[in-house]
């Protein structure tokens, strides 16, 4: 199956990074060196997980850098003598000089990263030419080539290491609905019903693969924001209820069996308090699902999860 390469869900990770200065420094790219912390813990009757995550936020005139590395353990034994323990390493380099922009990305999930040849890696490079940018559009378009393990075989049996990949960015703002549409080699769409308003409905989504349903990895949330834009201290603390599915994985075993998979996903109702530099979500989990090979499916039950997101402004 050909496997997506996610590179906007790193930074919307970490969206709250740009806010730990006012509006105003923003506006003028204030320069940030940010230390990222995470922590997600999933209790399902039949499975525990636990995710700890450090990285490092660049923002500079050039663009911005962001790296990240996590932990993922899960506690009761998994099938097929799959092991417990994976890694993730993620990182993204996104530049913009003039209307010319180039990213660059680098990935691994495994329970051995940076072995295993090109299977459990994943690297692109990308130029894009933004053709647009006015009050309310921006539009990029570009392409470049990946670099992995993607499932596609040429007629000997062998699969092919490089592919070329699209770039399309279409962004939209105004002061009642802002939008943001990405692809590269998947869509990542997100958009916000009153930008400016206490009140606001945001709806966040990528598709990192293609077999059903469960792929579309979404988050949608109905906030209430205690301070606006033109606040003295800026918009930086709300509330929020919401559903998501999201997924964990999915981790490539660093060895000879290279068809070798493990992937988890779990619905969630959940409760947000989003202070900026400190986001806590909370909630009930269910629908919760180990996908082995990416065809073996395992049922993790239902329980509750807790995620902590934290950010240090240097």
């Amino acid at each position: 199956m050909f496997k997506l390469l996610c590179y906007s869900c790193l930074i919307g990770l970490y969206s709250g990074a740009a806010l730990c200065t006012t509006s105003e420094d923003v506006t003028q790219k204030e320069h940030l060196t940010v230390p990222l912390m995470q922590y997600d813990f999933i209790s399902l009757s039949d499975q525990y997980i636990h995710s700890a995550s450090a990285g490092l936020l660049l923002q500079r005139d050039w663009g911005s850098f962001i790296g990240l590395y996590t932990g993922n353990e899960f506690r009761d034994p998994v099938s097929y003598d799959f092991p417990n323990t994976y890694h993730s390493i993620d990182t993204l380099l996104d530049t913009q000089f003039g209307r010319h922009q180039y990213i660059g990305i680098f990935k691994s999930d495994s329970n051995k990263p940076l072995t295993g040849g090109l299977n459990p890696i994943q690297a692109g490079a990308v130029y894009g030419y933004e053709l647009i940018n006015n009050k309310h559009w921006q539009l990029v378009l570009g392409a470049g080539i990946a670099v992995g393990e993607f499932g596609v075989e040429l007629a000997n049996g062998d699969t092919l290491p490089v592919i070329p990949v699209p770039l399309i960015r279409a962004n939209y703002q105004s002061q009642y609905f802002e939008s943001k549409f990405e692809f590269l080699t998947g869509p990542n769409w997100s958009f916000t019903v009153g930008p400016n308003s206490h009140v606001r409905l945001t709806f966040d989504s990528r598709m990192d693969q293609m077999r059903d349903a469960r792929d579309i990895i979404f988050e949608t949330n109905l906030a209430y924001r205690f301070f606006d834009k033109g606040h003295e201290m800026g918009d930086f603390a709300g509330v929020s209820i919401g559903f998501k599915n999201d997924n964990l994985g999915a981790f490539k075993l660093g060895n000879e069996h290279y068809t070798e998979s493990l992937e988890a996903h779990y619905y969630s109702l959940l409760v947000t308090l989003d202070l900026t530099l400190i986001k806590v979500s909370a909630g009930r989990a269910f629908g919760g699902r180990l996908l082995y090979r990416e065809e073996i499916k395992e049922s993790m039950g239902e329980g509750w999860f807790v995620s902590v997101q934290g950010l240090i402004p240097l």
